[in-house]
């Protein structure tokens, strides 16, 4: 059998493994949406309208700063004992959320799973070249990278149906589960190996970039567009102090080598920071589909997951074309620009079914562009790093580089939105929409420059 097949990767002894590394990030992209979907019942059951929107910033924040933790753990617990500290965090935080009596008790179980699961996506990434050959890396990627598509089509649909059933204290349960059935499989996946060297927290740098996270959200919340802008002008200050930093002084979130003269490591993450911009557009998607298409929630919901569809059976299709990986990089963002520019031509108010369908198709390019690039990049980081702790800080630090570019670009959103008219008639509405994804198709088409010279530098990846 060929060694870096989809088949080799599919059987044992390499399947268990990729259970647990795919289920880590599945469990982290589901919950991120089935919670959402169950957010309105569990206010509606315990109270706390006020601090509705804190429960996915609170999540979003510790997962941002669990997610740089990554190298510092795998020095100190080992692959084995880092990923059981994960799931072991994730599944408290959960439990905590189930039996949640208000909303201030919910909150707190929302930060520890936060912490869990950025671990858990951090860990996946930094452990594919740690447990599999170099041949099935990209494979792998793609299989990683497909579990945020599965996130955002799966998680709406069982947080909406568990909230129908008025179970969501149940949906906690039942993600808890997972995780303990998860956990169970790490003894015969993972290594026990504790002999790296420790890694200092880069304290200074870490706070930098939760502070430039939790100011992008917390000003996000607010309806004044003036607000949201000043967040993410600020967010965008402290991220300039943190890069700063990065380059001349140690300890260190990114790699090392990010900054040296020929790495192909800021062209990807500059690459990357575009890719999941364009796919935060998703967050508008359902409500456009209501106001300007008349589609029922279920409906515009499912208009919504269109772009995850596309994430997902890009990064499948991707992952086994090694050969063409510097093309697929390369055209990666000029897809996902083509989506958004063809949505921003056709928002119209009152559309018939046709043009709704036309969404639909445009949406799923879009997301096919973010997943196209995405196995590849990853394995372009994980073959940066010239000794094992440089790879553990490379394949982690996309998992920090895409949580801060995925709070960035919801603010982003929303301050567009907020900017030409979302909150007006459905003229009013459809104008912003054309703002929305024209603003973005304008930012994510740049990328075409990153992603360029992220393919012309880096090395070929392992087939």
């Amino acid at each position: 059998m060929n060694t870096g097949s989809w088949g080799a990767l599919l059987r044992p002894p390499h399947l268990a493994v990729l259970t647990v590394l795919a289920g880590g990030t599945a469990l982290h992209a589901i919950n991120i949406y089935l919670v959402t979907a169950m957010l309105p019942s569990v206010v509606a059951d315990i109270g706390g309208l006020r601090y509705y929107a804190w429960s996915t910033t609170l999540f979003m924040f510790a997962s941002v700063v669990s997610s740089a933790l990554v190298p510092r753990c795998l020095s100190r617990l080992g692959p084995r004992g880092s990923y059981r500290f994960a799931f072991v965090a994730f599944g408290i935080g959960t439990l905590v959320c189930a039996l949640a009596p208000d909303m201030a008790v919910l909150l707190v179980g929302r930060t520890v799973q936060g912490l869990g699961g950025g671990l858990l996506v951090g860990l996946s990434y930094a452990m594919i070249g740690a447990t599999l050959p170099p041949a099935l890396w990209t494979r792998a990627a793609g299989v990683l990278s497909a579990m945020w598509g599965v996130g955002t089509l799966v998680g709406p649909a069982l947080g909406g149906a568990f909230a129908q059933l008025g179970q969501w204290r149940t949906a906690f349960g039942v993600l808890a589960g997972c995780t303990l059935g998860l956990m169970l499989l790490l003894r015969s996946t993972m290594p026990d190996d504790r002999t790296r060297t420790a890694t200092p927290v880069p304290v200074a740098n870490l706070a930098l970039i939760a502070a430039a996270v939790l100011l992008v959200s917390a000003t996000s919340l607010s309806h004044e567009a003036l607000v949201n802008v000043a967040g993410v002008v600020g967010a965008i200050v402290l991220l300039g102090v943190f890069v700063h930093r990065e380059r001349t002084r140690a300890p260190r979130v990114l790699p090392r080598k990010a900054f040296t003269s020929g790495s192909a490591l800021i062209p990807l993450y500059g690459t990357l920071v575009v890719l999941v911009l364009a796919s935060t557009t998703e967050i508008f998607v359902p409500f456009f589909g209501g106001h300007l298409g008349g589609l029922g929630p279920l409906a515009a919901g499912f208009l919504g997951a269109a772009l995850a569809a596309g994430w997902t059976v890009g990064s499948m299709v991707s992952a086994g074309l090694t050969g063409r990986a510097r093309a697929l990089v390369g055209v990666a963002p000029l897809v996902s620009a083509l989506g958004l520019t063809g949505l921003s031509l056709t928002s119209w108010s009152a559309a018939p079914a046709a043009l709704v369908l036309v969404w639909a198709v445009l949406l799923f390019v879009t997301g096919s562009g973010v997943g196209i690039a995405w196995p590849h990049m990853t394995a372009t980081a994980m073959n940066s790093g010239d000794t094992p702790r440089e790879q553990d800080t490379a394949a982690a630090s996309l998992t920090t580089v895409q949580l801060v570019a995925t709070s960035l670009g919801a603010a982003l959103a929303g301050t567009v939105t907020n900017l030409t008219g979302v909150d007006g008639n459905a003229a009013d509405i459809a104008n912003s929409s054309r703002w929305l994804y024209g603003v973005f198709g304008a930012i994510v088409l740049t990328g075409v420059l990153f992603a360029h010279r992220t393919v012309s530098s880096r090395t070929t990846e392992p087939v």
